[in-house]
């Protein structure tokens, strides 16, 4: 999947130069960012994703969802149920038997309503 460097700075009316200062470093750079002949670091993802107030895997290419949230835009039974979850995924299974980023797109993906509820 292609990285989104090219379409945000457009969309932002940006030349490569601006962003290359804006962002502290060369046009080069930039050009090899939006051509994928160099990978940027994570670091650097994110400091890209946060100039463009969008999420990094958007940046990158890897989803289409714009929104970043956190858990202050959650109401307090949500809050509840993240720290309910968050808390069960830490103390019963460990990191390298369980991605929490399946599990997540699997929740975003999922639509609950009552009869699944009774059910499972």
């Amino acid at each position: 999947m292609k990285n989104r460097l090219k379409e945000l700075r457009k969309e932002n009316r940006l030349t490569q130069k601006e962003l290359a200062q804006q962002l502290g470093c060369s046009q080069q750079t930039i050009t090899w960012y939006e051509t994928e002949k160099r990978e940027p670091r994570i670091e650097t993802w994110q400091k890209i994703a946060d100039f463009f107030h969008v999420p990094t895997e958007y940046l990158m290419g890897l989803t289409n969802n714009t929104v970043t949230i956190s858990v202050n835009d959650l109401n307090l039974a949500e809050q509840e149920v993240y720290v309910r979850i968050i808390t069960m995924l830490k103390e019963d299974y460990s990191e390298k038997n369980v991605s929490r980023n399946k599990i997540g797109r699997l929740l975003v993906d999922t639509s609950f309503d009552k009869e699944d509820l009774k059910n499972g």
